[in-house]
Protein backbone atom coordinates (compact mmCIF):
# COMPACT_ATOMS: atom_id res chain seq x y z
CA UNK A 1 0.00 0.00 0.00
CA UNK A 2 1.31 3.49 -1.52
CA UNK A 3 1.30 6.29 0.89
CA UNK A 4 0.23 9.83 -0.52
CA UNK A 5 1.38 12.76 1.91
CA UNK A 6 -1.94 14.98 2.47
CA UNK A 7 -0.07 17.99 1.49
CA UNK A 8 -0.16 16.94 -2.43
CA UNK A 9 -3.80 16.08 -2.46
CA UNK A 10 -4.80 19.14 -1.06
CA UNK A 11 -2.85 20.45 -3.94
CA UNK A 12 -4.86 18.22 -6.43
CA UNK A 13 -7.86 19.19 -5.28
CA UNK A 14 -7.35 22.73 -5.45
CA UNK A 15 -5.98 23.31 -9.23
CA UNK A 16 -7.77 20.81 -10.72
CA UNK A 17 -11.77 22.43 -11.27
CA UNK A 18 -13.06 19.76 -13.24
CA UNK A 19 -11.94 17.70 -16.69
CA UNK A 20 -12.58 19.69 -19.78
CA UNK A 21 -15.44 18.33 -20.75
CA UNK A 22 -16.99 19.53 -17.89
CA UNK A 23 -14.77 23.53 -17.74
CA UNK A 24 -17.73 25.64 -18.12
CA UNK A 25 -15.86 29.21 -19.16
CA UNK A 26 -13.96 27.28 -22.36
CA UNK A 27 -17.03 25.69 -22.96
CA UNK A 28 -18.99 28.92 -22.70
CA UNK A 29 -16.35 31.19 -24.22
CA UNK A 30 -16.47 28.60 -27.68
CA UNK A 31 -20.23 28.93 -27.84
CA UNK A 32 -20.20 32.73 -26.92
CA UNK A 33 -17.78 33.55 -29.82
CA UNK A 34 -19.90 31.54 -32.41
CA UNK A 35 -23.08 32.94 -32.15
CA UNK A 36 -21.45 36.38 -31.83
CA UNK A 37 -20.17 35.46 -35.08
CA UNK A 38 -22.83 33.29 -36.74
CA UNK A 39 -25.91 35.47 -35.55
CA UNK A 40 -24.83 39.09 -35.30
CA UNK A 41 -28.05 39.89 -36.85
CA UNK A 42 -29.83 38.77 -34.34
CA UNK A 43 -27.77 41.02 -31.56
CA UNK A 44 -27.49 44.67 -33.48
CA UNK A 45 -28.01 46.47 -29.40
CA UNK A 46 -25.33 45.52 -28.17
CA UNK A 47 -25.29 42.06 -27.51
CA UNK A 48 -29.35 42.40 -26.89
CA UNK A 49 -31.76 40.91 -29.21
CA UNK A 50 -33.80 44.09 -28.89
CA UNK A 51 -33.45 47.65 -27.62
CA UNK A 52 -33.50 48.17 -23.93
CA UNK A 53 -33.60 51.57 -22.19
CA UNK A 54 -32.27 50.17 -18.98
CA UNK A 55 -29.59 47.41 -20.22
CA UNK A 56 -29.54 44.60 -18.38
CA UNK A 57 -26.68 43.17 -16.19
CA UNK A 58 -26.34 39.92 -18.31
CA UNK A 59 -26.87 40.77 -22.60
CA UNK A 60 -29.26 38.63 -24.09
CA UNK A 61 -25.86 36.75 -26.20
CA UNK A 62 -24.75 35.97 -22.56
CA UNK A 63 -28.04 34.69 -21.41
CA UNK A 64 -28.59 32.19 -24.50
CA UNK A 65 -24.65 31.21 -24.19
CA UNK A 66 -25.28 30.43 -20.81
CA UNK A 67 -27.99 28.15 -21.76
CA UNK A 68 -26.70 26.34 -24.27
CA UNK A 69 -23.48 26.07 -22.13
CA UNK A 70 -25.19 24.26 -19.04
CA UNK A 71 -26.07 21.70 -21.54
CA UNK A 72 -23.49 21.10 -23.54
CA UNK A 73 -21.84 20.78 -19.70
CA UNK A 74 -24.37 18.18 -18.75
CA UNK A 75 -26.19 20.49 -16.16
CA UNK A 76 -30.06 20.30 -16.10
CA UNK A 77 -30.06 21.95 -12.89
CA UNK A 78 -29.93 25.92 -12.65
CA UNK A 79 -29.46 25.09 -8.54
CA UNK A 80 -26.32 23.92 -9.67
CA UNK A 81 -24.73 25.72 -12.08
CA UNK A 82 -25.65 28.20 -10.35
CA UNK A 83 -23.34 26.98 -7.21
CA UNK A 84 -20.82 26.21 -9.38
CA UNK A 85 -20.52 29.71 -11.18
CA UNK A 86 -20.58 31.07 -7.70
CA UNK A 87 -18.06 29.00 -6.31
CA UNK A 88 -15.46 27.87 -9.25
CA UNK A 89 -15.70 30.41 -11.32
CA UNK A 90 -16.64 33.83 -9.45
CA UNK A 91 -15.09 35.81 -12.22
CA UNK A 92 -16.87 34.37 -15.41
CA UNK A 93 -18.91 37.26 -15.36
CA UNK A 94 -18.46 40.79 -14.19
CA UNK A 95 -22.46 41.32 -12.76
CA UNK A 96 -24.10 37.80 -12.33
CA UNK A 97 -28.10 37.97 -12.75
CA UNK A 98 -29.95 35.57 -10.21
CA UNK A 99 -30.90 32.29 -10.83
CA UNK A 100 -34.69 33.55 -10.98
CA UNK A 101 -34.07 35.87 -13.33
CA UNK A 102 -31.84 33.77 -15.59
CA UNK A 103 -34.53 30.94 -16.14
CA UNK A 104 -36.87 34.45 -16.16
CA UNK A 105 -34.81 35.40 -19.14
CA UNK A 106 -34.33 32.15 -20.72
CA UNK A 107 -38.22 31.78 -21.25
CA UNK A 108 -38.46 35.22 -22.56
CA UNK A 109 -36.14 34.29 -25.38
CA UNK A 110 -37.24 30.81 -26.76
CA UNK A 111 -37.88 32.12 -30.19
CA UNK A 112 -34.12 33.88 -29.91
CA UNK A 113 -32.75 30.49 -29.24
CA UNK A 114 -34.47 28.82 -31.73
CA UNK A 115 -33.72 31.21 -34.29
CA UNK A 116 -29.74 31.16 -33.38
CA UNK A 117 -30.28 27.31 -33.79
CA UNK A 118 -31.69 27.15 -37.26
CA UNK A 119 -29.39 29.60 -37.75
CA UNK A 120 -26.46 26.70 -36.89
CA UNK A 121 -28.33 23.77 -38.52
CA UNK A 122 -28.77 26.00 -41.73
CA UNK A 123 -24.83 26.28 -42.21
CA UNK A 124 -24.81 22.38 -42.31
CA UNK A 125 -27.51 21.43 -43.85
CA UNK A 126 -26.93 19.97 -47.76
CA UNK A 127 -29.58 20.62 -50.48
CA UNK A 128 -29.33 17.44 -52.14
CA UNK A 129 -30.47 15.74 -48.67
CA UNK A 130 -33.43 13.77 -47.20
CA UNK A 131 -35.43 15.00 -44.26
CA UNK A 132 -36.33 12.36 -41.53
CA UNK A 133 -39.19 12.37 -39.65
CA UNK A 134 -39.96 10.63 -36.20
CA UNK A 135 -41.43 11.13 -32.36
CA UNK A 136 -40.40 10.06 -29.07
CA UNK A 137 -41.98 9.86 -25.87
CA UNK A 138 -40.82 12.33 -23.10
CA UNK A 139 -42.43 11.47 -19.56
CA UNK A 140 -42.98 14.26 -16.83
CA UNK A 141 -43.73 12.01 -14.38
CA UNK A 142 -44.59 8.39 -13.11
CA UNK A 143 -47.75 6.66 -14.56
CA UNK A 144 -48.34 5.44 -10.87
CA UNK A 145 -48.36 9.43 -9.88
CA UNK A 146 -51.26 9.53 -12.78
CA UNK A 147 -53.34 10.96 -10.53
CA UNK A 148 -51.37 12.90 -8.00
CA UNK A 149 -49.10 14.86 -9.91
CA UNK A 150 -50.01 18.47 -11.52
CA UNK A 151 -46.86 18.91 -13.61
CA UNK A 152 -47.91 20.34 -17.03
CA UNK A 153 -51.49 19.45 -16.05
CA UNK A 154 -53.17 22.40 -15.09
CA UNK A 155 -55.12 24.14 -17.68
CA UNK A 156 -55.01 27.67 -15.70
CA UNK A 157 -51.33 27.63 -16.19
CA UNK A 158 -50.25 25.44 -19.41
CA UNK A 159 -50.84 26.17 -22.61
CA UNK A 160 -51.12 22.46 -23.73
CA UNK A 161 -51.62 20.08 -21.16
CA UNK A 162 -49.42 16.41 -20.89
CA UNK A 163 -52.02 13.25 -21.06
CA UNK A 164 -51.89 9.59 -20.93
CA UNK A 165 -49.98 8.14 -24.42
CA UNK A 166 -48.64 4.79 -25.24
CA UNK A 167 -45.71 3.79 -26.26
CA UNK A 168 -44.18 0.07 -26.86
CA UNK A 169 -40.02 1.03 -26.31
CA UNK A 170 -41.10 2.00 -22.70
CA UNK A 171 -42.91 -0.22 -21.55
CA UNK A 172 -46.74 1.14 -21.63
CA UNK A 173 -48.03 3.99 -20.96
CA UNK A 174 -46.75 7.15 -19.77
CA UNK A 175 -47.50 10.91 -18.69
CA UNK A 176 -46.24 13.45 -20.62
CA UNK A 177 -45.43 14.76 -24.31
CA UNK A 178 -44.32 13.96 -27.71
CA UNK A 179 -41.34 15.46 -29.37
CA UNK A 180 -42.14 15.08 -33.12
CA UNK A 181 -38.64 16.35 -34.80
CA UNK A 182 -37.66 16.81 -38.54
CA UNK A 183 -34.35 16.53 -39.10
CA UNK A 184 -31.75 15.64 -42.10
CA UNK A 185 -30.28 12.18 -43.09
CA UNK A 186 -27.31 13.50 -41.16
CA UNK A 187 -28.67 14.24 -38.36
CA UNK A 188 -28.65 17.76 -38.15
CA UNK A 189 -32.22 19.28 -36.44
CA UNK A 190 -34.26 21.64 -39.22
CA UNK A 191 -38.09 21.26 -37.16
CA UNK A 192 -39.52 20.44 -33.94
CA UNK A 193 -43.25 20.55 -32.29
CA UNK A 194 -44.20 19.54 -28.95
CA UNK A 195 -47.61 18.04 -28.47
CA UNK A 196 -49.65 16.22 -25.68
CA UNK A 197 -48.69 12.25 -25.26
CA UNK A 198 -51.75 10.72 -27.25
CA UNK A 199 -51.64 12.30 -29.82
CA UNK A 200 -50.90 11.18 -33.50
CA UNK A 201 -47.68 11.09 -35.25
CA UNK A 202 -49.29 12.82 -37.97
CA UNK A 203 -50.16 15.54 -36.20
CA UNK A 204 -47.59 17.43 -37.37
CA UNK A 205 -47.55 16.38 -41.00
CA UNK A 206 -51.04 18.18 -40.79
CA UNK A 207 -49.98 21.47 -39.31
CA UNK A 208 -47.32 22.06 -42.42
CA UNK A 209 -47.88 24.76 -44.88
CA UNK A 210 -46.94 26.95 -47.44
CA UNK A 211 -45.47 28.87 -44.85
CA UNK A 212 -42.37 25.75 -43.91
CA UNK A 213 -40.27 27.22 -46.36
CA UNK A 214 -37.09 24.83 -45.93
CA UNK A 215 -39.40 21.49 -46.40
CA UNK A 216 -40.26 22.94 -49.81
CA UNK A 217 -39.37 19.77 -53.21
CA UNK A 218 -37.60 17.44 -50.08
CA UNK A 219 -38.01 13.80 -49.72
CA UNK A 220 -39.58 12.92 -45.94
CA UNK A 221 -39.04 9.83 -44.65
CA UNK A 222 -41.29 8.47 -42.09
CA UNK A 223 -42.10 5.01 -40.44
CA UNK A 224 -45.58 3.40 -40.57
CA UNK A 225 -46.89 5.70 -37.95
CA UNK A 226 -46.71 8.35 -40.51
CA UNK A 227 -49.26 6.24 -43.84
CA UNK A 228 -51.71 8.82 -45.04
CA UNK A 229 -52.71 9.66 -48.90
CA UNK A 230 -54.35 12.40 -48.39
CA UNK A 231 -52.13 13.79 -45.89
CA UNK A 232 -49.24 13.08 -48.97
CA UNK A 233 -51.25 14.34 -51.44
CA UNK A 234 -51.74 18.01 -50.00
CA UNK A 235 -48.38 18.07 -49.01
CA UNK A 236 -46.85 17.61 -52.17
CA UNK A 237 -49.57 19.99 -53.90
CA UNK A 238 -49.20 22.63 -51.25
CA UNK A 239 -45.00 22.41 -51.08
CA UNK A 240 -43.59 19.69 -53.22
CA UNK A 241 -42.59 17.70 -50.00
CA UNK A 242 -42.65 13.93 -51.08
CA UNK A 243 -43.25 11.66 -48.09
CA UNK A 244 -41.80 8.62 -48.01
CA UNK A 245 -43.73 5.49 -45.78
CA UNK A 246 -43.18 1.67 -45.83
CA UNK A 247 -46.04 0.28 -47.10
CA UNK A 248 -48.11 -2.38 -44.64
CA UNK A 249 -47.85 -6.19 -46.38
CA UNK A 250 -51.97 -6.20 -46.85
CA UNK A 251 -51.95 -2.90 -48.74
CA UNK A 252 -53.04 -3.45 -52.00
CA UNK A 253 -50.18 -1.50 -54.15
CA UNK A 254 -48.08 -2.81 -51.68
CA UNK A 255 -44.19 -1.80 -52.73
CA UNK A 256 -40.78 -2.98 -51.02
CA UNK A 257 -39.31 -0.24 -49.25
CA UNK A 258 -35.67 0.73 -50.62
CA UNK A 259 -32.72 -0.03 -48.38
CA UNK A 260 -31.03 3.18 -49.05
CA UNK A 261 -34.36 4.66 -47.47
CA UNK A 262 -34.06 2.41 -44.43
CA UNK A 263 -30.38 2.74 -43.74
CA UNK A 264 -30.92 6.97 -44.18
CA UNK A 265 -34.15 6.53 -40.83
CA UNK A 266 -31.64 5.05 -38.73
CA UNK A 267 -29.71 8.50 -38.46
CA UNK A 268 -32.94 9.78 -36.23
CA UNK A 269 -32.45 6.68 -33.71
CA UNK A 270 -28.95 7.63 -33.32
CA UNK A 271 -30.18 10.99 -32.84
CA UNK A 272 -32.74 10.12 -30.06
CA UNK A 273 -30.41 7.72 -28.57
CA UNK A 274 -28.03 11.06 -28.02
CA UNK A 275 -30.75 12.96 -26.41
CA UNK A 276 -31.72 10.69 -23.89
CA UNK A 277 -27.89 9.52 -22.96
CA UNK A 278 -25.91 12.95 -23.84
CA UNK A 279 -28.87 15.05 -22.99
CA UNK A 280 -30.89 13.39 -20.49
CA UNK A 281 -34.10 14.90 -22.41
CA UNK A 282 -36.36 12.68 -19.94
CA UNK A 283 -35.05 13.96 -17.01
CA UNK A 284 -37.97 16.55 -16.13
CA UNK A 285 -37.49 19.38 -13.80
CA UNK A 286 -40.17 21.22 -15.02
CA UNK A 287 -43.89 22.09 -13.31
CA UNK A 288 -45.36 24.24 -16.34
CA UNK A 289 -45.46 23.70 -19.99
CA UNK A 290 -42.87 26.89 -20.82
CA UNK A 291 -40.32 25.76 -18.56
CA UNK A 292 -40.34 21.98 -20.02
CA UNK A 293 -40.12 23.75 -23.90
CA UNK A 294 -37.52 25.51 -22.83
CA UNK A 295 -35.70 23.05 -21.71
CA UNK A 296 -35.75 21.12 -24.43
CA UNK A 297 -35.23 23.84 -27.16
CA UNK A 298 -31.74 24.42 -25.20
CA UNK A 299 -31.32 20.76 -25.53
CA UNK A 300 -31.92 20.76 -29.31
CA UNK A 301 -29.94 23.69 -29.63
CA UNK A 302 -26.48 22.76 -27.71
CA UNK A 303 -26.94 19.32 -29.39
CA UNK A 304 -27.21 21.38 -32.92
CA UNK A 305 -23.75 23.65 -31.56
CA UNK A 306 -21.52 20.59 -30.60
CA UNK A 307 -22.73 19.60 -34.67
CA UNK A 308 -21.54 22.61 -35.78
CA UNK A 309 -18.74 22.55 -33.80
CA UNK A 310 -17.34 19.46 -35.25
CA UNK A 311 -18.81 20.92 -38.64
CA UNK A 312 -16.00 23.49 -38.44
CA UNK A 313 -13.25 21.16 -37.24
CA UNK A 314 -13.53 18.75 -39.76
CA UNK A 315 -15.18 15.80 -38.04
CA UNK A 316 -18.04 13.60 -37.96
CA UNK A 317 -21.12 16.02 -36.57
CA UNK A 318 -22.90 13.54 -34.58
CA UNK A 319 -20.01 12.51 -32.38
CA UNK A 320 -20.88 15.44 -30.07
CA UNK A 321 -20.29 13.18 -26.39
CA UNK A 322 -16.58 15.29 -26.49
CA UNK A 323 -16.36 17.66 -29.42
CA UNK A 324 -15.90 20.25 -27.32
CA UNK A 325 -13.08 18.89 -24.96
CA UNK A 326 -10.16 21.09 -25.01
Amino acid sequence: MHVIEIQYLKDYFKNSKNTAMHDLKTIYTKVHKVLKHVAKEYFVFDENHRFYPNPPLMSDLQIVSLAITAECAQITSENLLWSKIEKDYPKMFQHLVHRTTFNRRRKVLRELIVLCTEKLAVMMADSDESFIIDSIPIPVCKIIRERKSKACRRAEYDEYLANKGFNSILGGYFIGYKMHIITTESGVYRDMLLTPGSDHDTTFLKLLDKADEHLKDRELLGDRGYIGRDTQLRLFKEIGLQLRVPYRRNQKDFKKYSKVRKLKRKTIEVVFSQYCDEFTIRSNYAKRFNGFDIRIITKIAAKTFKQYWNYLHGKPINQTKHSLAA
